[in-house]
């Protein structure tokens, strides 16, 4: 996904219901608000890196459920946008427990990780 990195402009990206594979990165585009990747056949995702640089912190909304990501959650979340009010993975093969930087989003409306594989207890 490089190219589109340098769509500035880019808020809304939906890839939804189609047979893309491989990995995917959420963030795409340094000024996406709305992305969703859910009913695809991806098996990884980048982790939430390019916000840790990024001053714009703008996504709001992420969905990519329904694929087969494969990812430890603690690792996944970890640096998930602070702006972020909606995240949907649920039916992936994410593992381990929820990281404590949950507890840092005060926007999070809708959070929702069922039918994975993680354990432990909550944050």
């Amino acid at each position: 996904y490089p190219p589109l990195y340098n769509l500035y402009s880019l808020t809304h990206f939906d890839v939804s219901g189609n047979r893309l594979s491989g990995g995917m990165d959420a963030l795409i585009s340094p000024s996406l608000t709305y992305a969703d990747f859910h009913n695809n056949r991806f098996t990884s995702m980048r982790r939430f890196e390019k916000y840790k640089v990024s001053p714009l912190q703008t996504l709001r909304f992420c969905d990519v459920s329904n694929n087969a990501i494969k990812h430890e959650a603690s690792d996944l979340l970890q640096n998930i946008p602070p702006n972020i009010e909606q995240f949907f993975s649920s039916n992936n093969q994410i593992n381990g427990s929820l990281p404590m930087s949950l507890n840092g989003l005060p926007k999070l409306r809708q959070f929702d990780l069922s039918s994975n594989a993680l354990s432990g207890s909550l944050p």
